[in-house]
Parts: structure tokens; C-alpha cells; sequence
């Protein structure tokens, strides 16, 4: 979008499928589409019909799809590769360690379960999980730093908790593992909201059906910069060329090769027009939107006397805020009755916030959320 004025926030709800006469604050689960993906749609469905040309025409997009990823996770075009979900690109890398009995890895032990089931699948190797425990409920970066050793051989943390909503500090992370251990950082409620720093760590990956406004497929961005041999442990007809014999094959010397197969074409149609939709208001400022209302959401929960999850300040979280009660679904249905959606689980209630959100929605709910409580 360089040369073009920004858009101006909030969003209209106009441009969405579905948001007419409701408060939607449950983009953390589900967002709603995009009114333009209807186009994009029809877009892939009249190159699906064009046969052989239609079908490359499917990875052009795909291609296209990489050059805006890649500008926003400050990476090249050449390290996206486009997956089914972010957990496969968490067990692609998990794959293509060399892992020695001793070893061990590091994840907060708040983070979601993507990330802590691959690394736990790593016991049977003789691999130690070190999770590490959450301050009330934010985690300490100095403390992820001190459960490594000189055998710690990765790294894995959200950019934003999906249970807390806290925003980590992934300078400092970076900064303090000094070139030791690979970081591994799932940016899946960060994508679409916050900037991205994939320069900042060896594997960044996300899924694309959150704040990103896309459908349920993933991205990994591999850091060829400083990891430049990696390979994950397998290999598919979409990630390697053919070698000197029919049983021998050539990885692909970009993130391709962590494609095995096709991309999800559709999903690259709709996340075009997604990308193109936030960058048109600008990352920023859609992060100063949503972190504006999520501090009024910390103080108005706050207020009524509720456990809050998520710590203030701007800098420490996203567009999540998440707070527990006695009955986190009940409040989730009798919003819903109201047409007000929020997200009810794991104990808690998470309100999400996006670029189409507006200051009435958050002060709507704050003004009902008494009478949920109820």
C-alpha cells in the first residue's frame, strides 16, 4: 500500500460477512469474512475451471500470497512456506532436529497446546520439556531464559498468550538466547494485529483464520538467515526435485520444501484479499486500535471486582483480554442471547478486539457484562 493514505479506524462493519446488529468481540476463535472474499472466491472457482493454465494461475497466487507475508513478518519471500495449520509447521521444525538423548526444549507451560504436545511427543527420544510457570498469570522472559542450558536446543513461545492475552517481549528473548538455542514463536494471535518479527527468531509460524482474517490454514516462516541448512524430516513431491535415480530427490532450496504437497489454493485467494484489507488501514495503526480498547477492557473488568488474565499496559498485550468467573460459558450464552459474541473456554472468557471493532462495542459490553455475571 506505499504511496496510498491509510484507511481510517475503526473499520466499517459493512465491509464484513455477518456483522450487521452485533458486537462482535470473539476474533481470537473465529473472525468473521471478508464482504471481498465473495470475489475471491469466484476468483479461484473461474480458474479452477481453466484446467492446466488455471491450475498455475493457483500458484501464482500462492506466490503472491508469500511476497505480502513475507513483508510482514520482516522475511523474504523465499522463507514462506504455505501449510494446512500452524501446527504442522510447528512439527516440521520439531522434525528436522537432529535430537540427542539430553537434549531438552522450553515453552511456557501457559502456551497453548500445539506447541507443548510436539515438544512433549519428544520424551520418547530421550528429550526433557522444561515448562516454565507463569508469575500469577504472566510469563517472565528472564525466567524462560534461565531453564536453558547449554543442552537446551529449542525455544518455543507464543507472541501472544492464547489463554493470557499477554504480549512477550520477543526482543528480549532473542537478545538473551545470544545465537544458543533456536526460537520457535507461533504468532497465530498476532498476525493481522501486531508487527511480526520473524527476523527475531530461527521459525515463525501462524495460522491464518484469526486477526490474519483468513481460513483455517497455516504459515511458516523459516529464517534463512540463520538457518540456513535446516530441512524438516520429510519430504513430499511439492518440496523436493528429482535426483540422479528414482529414489533420490533434491530438496527445494527455499521453504518450499516444507510443502509436501499442494498449497491450499483457496485459502491463498482469501488470505490475498485479507492482507491486502489490514495493510490497507496499516499494521500500526491497527495495533494502536486495538490496544487502546483492550486497556479500556483491562480497567472495566477490572473494575467489577474479576480476575483479570491479561496484564496492562499497552506494550504487554494485543487484542485479547481475558478474565475468569465463576461461569465463563454462561456469561459466553447470555451475551450471545444479546448479540454479543465473546469466547468461553479453558475456565476463562477471552473478548477480542479487531480493527472493526468499535469504542461503543467494548463500552456495550462493559455496561452488560454485569448481568452476565449473574
Amino acid at each position: 500500500m506505499a504511496g496510498q493514505p491509510l484507511r481510517p479506524l475503526p473499520a466499517p462493519k459493512s465491509d464484513f460477512i455477518g456483522l450487521e446488529g452485533k458486537v462482535h468481540l470473539a476474533t481470537g476463535g473465529e473472525p468473521p469474512l471478508l464482504v471481498k472474499h465473495r470475489e475471491a472466491f469466484e476468483a479461484f472457482a473461474i480458474d479452477k475451471a481453466r484446467g492446466f493454465d488455471g491450475y498455475w494461475t493457483h500458484w501464482k497466487v500462492d506466490d503472491e500470497v508469500r511476497v505480502t507475508v513475507a513483508r510482514m513478518m520482516c522475511l523474504e519471500p523465499g522463507d514462506i512456506a504455505l501449510l494446512g495449520n500452524a501446527s504442522d509447521g510447528i512439527m516440521s521444525v520439531v522434525s528436522g532436529i537432529d535430537w540427542r538423548p539430553g537434549d531438552n526444549v522450553v515453552a511456557p507451560e501457559l502456551d497453548y497446546a500445539s506447541g507443548r504436545y510436539a515438544l512433549a511427543s519428544l520424551k520418547a527420544r530421550g528429550v526433557e520439556l522444561r515448562l516454565v510457570p507463569a508469575r500469577g498469570w504472566a510469563l517472565n522472559e528472564d525466567d524462560l531464559l534461565a531453564a536453558c542450558d547449554s543442552r537446551t536446543r529449542l525455544v518455543y513461545v507464543s507472541q501472544v498468550n492464547a489463554l493470557t492475552g499477554q504480549h512477550v517481549n520477543l526482543e528480549k528473548l532473542s537478545a538473551g538466547l545470544n545465537d544458543g538455542p533456536m526460537l520457535l514463536v507461533d504468532a497465530s494471535h498476532a498476525f493481522g494485529v501486531v508487527p511480526l518479527r520473524g527476523d527475531l527468531s530461527d521459525f515463525l509460524v501462524t495460522a491464518c483464520y484469526k486477526f490474519a482474517l483468513g481460513i483455517h490454514e497455516g504459515i511458516l516462516g523459516w529464517n534463512r538467515r540463520r538457518q540456513p541448512d535446516f530441512a524438516p524430516g520429510g519430504a513430499g513431491w511439492s518440496s523436493a526435485t528429482a535426483g540422479p535415480t528414482a529414489a533420490d530427490y533434491v530438496m527445494k532450496p527455499d521453504a518450499r520444501r516444507f510443502e509436501y504437497g499442494n498449497a491450499g489454493h483457496l485459502g491463498a485467494y482469501l488470505l490475498r484479499e485479507s492482507l491486502t484489507y489490514l495493510e490497507s488501514f496499516g499494521i500500526d495503526a491497527i495495533t494502536a486500535h486495538v490496544r487502546s480498547l483492550a486497556e479500556r477492557l483491562i480497567a472495566g473488568v477490572g473494575a467489577l471486582g474479576l480476575e483479570v488474565m491479561t496484564p496492562a499496559g499497552p506494550e504487554n498485550h494485543a487484542g485479547n483480554v481475558c478474565f475468569r468467573c465463576a461461569d465463563p460459558e454462561a456469561v459466553m450464552r447470555r451475551a450471545a442471547e444479546e448479540a454479543i459474541l465473546v469466547w468461553s473456554d479453558n475456565g476463562r472468557v477471552r473478548i477480542s478486539v479487531h480493527l472493526f471493532t468499535t469504542q461503543g462495542d467494548v463500552e456495550i459490553f462493559l455496561e452488560r457484562l454485569p448481568r452476565f455475571l449473574r
